[in-house]
């Protein structure tokens, strides 16, 4: 059995328990194929990056679940037969690719104990001499940048005039 990433993007403009059927029947078919589901995240309402079928926004679910390669084939064939998936995407998880997922989670469980600690009760950081100097440099180049920004906005300006 291989491990699989499905994300689906169902039609935000459903009402919540619509969107819970159609993720129970998902489950269900995986579990029916011979399936294991070892994840499901739900990520929300997004904004997508461009319009599908006249919708600006979707709600994204991922699962992740071992199973067989059959199961796949039959899942996106569900998956194109429901409307109110907008669209989908199923690949396989490779050993390095499962690696890095629980690197993350491992990284979100220690992250979420210090994210308590308040800005003041961080060690203040020395300068020396010499570290002042950098930041004088980020803070030229920095004006550079916006000097050539007003120089492009001026000069499309002129352009615009001269046309």
């Amino acid at each position: 059995m291989r491990t699989y990433e499905s994300v689906i993007v169902i039609d935000s403009l459903l009402k919540s328990e619509e969107i819970d059927a159609i993720v129970e029947k998902v489950e269900r078919i995986i579990k029916n194929n011979g399936g294991e589901i070892l994840e499901v995240d739900r990520w929300g309402k997004k904004r997508l990056a461009y319009e599908i079928k006249k919708r600006q926004y979707g709600y994204y679910v991922d699962f992740i679940f071992k199973s067989p390669g059959n199961l796949v084939y039959i899942l996106e064939r569900e998956y194109n037969l429901d409307e109110n998936i907008l669209r989908f995407l199923t690949v396989h998880l490779n050993k390095r690719a499962l690696q890095y997922k629980e690197q993350q989670k491992a990284q979100m469980s220690k992250a979420k104990p210090s994210a308590a600690v308040d800005e003041t009760q961080k060690a203040p950081v020395e300068s020396k001499e010499t570290g002042d100097q950098p930041a004088q440099e980020e803070k030229e180049s920095a004006e550079v940048v916006v000097e050539t920004a007003e120089d492009a906005v001026e000069s499309s300006e002129q352009e615009k005039s001269d046309a």
